[in-house]
């Protein structure tokens, strides 16, 4: 076999020639990027109304929320009018009165507090309410009274 060499010449070499697309192919291509583009937009409009019910939904239990609150407040309103009335000076004294049995003094009460029961009210750990330890300062009373007698 013998080697053929060709040489060739741009002018021999046949023309390749660019044919525009045909209607169909157009038609074709036109067709599918407005699928493309229809389905875009419907996925879009799903998205969107997925997003605006989880918005109303939240928006809804805000409201539900509000409600409660504004209900809450009347109730603390109603709860600290009672409580004003109840640690009214009448209130008190008509508890300690007929509830307990408490009668009027008939003549103060000196009461001495030894430094003993100082030192044991600073010493001691007890709950503390209103910057004061209650408990403490009960029990340093009732010894402080029934430690001394009444005056003379």
């Amino acid at each position: 076999m013998a080697a053929v060499t060709a040489y060739l010449d741009p002018a021999d070499a046949p023309t390749l020639s660019v044919q525009a697309p045909t209607r169909r192919a157009m038609g074709l291509r036109l067709v599918g990027i407005t699928t493309l583009g229809a389905a875009a937009a419907i996925a879009v409009l799903a998205g969107l109304a997925v997003f605006h019910s989880w918005l109303a939904a939240g928006q809804y239990r805000l409201s539900e929320l509000e409600s409660e609150i504004a209900v809450e407040r009347e109730r603390l309103l109603d709860l600290r009018y009672e409580l004003q009335t109840l640690h009214g000076p009448a209130e008190i004294e008509l508890m300690g009165v007929g509830a307990l049995g408490l009668v009027n003094a008939t003549d103060p009460i000196d009461v001495r507090i030894e430094p003993r029961h100082i030192a044991a009210v600073e010493t001691s750990e007890e709950i503390t309410h209103d910057g004061g330890n209650w408990l403490s300062i009960k029990t340093l009373l009732t010894d402080a009274s029934t430690a001394h007698d009444r005056r003379p």
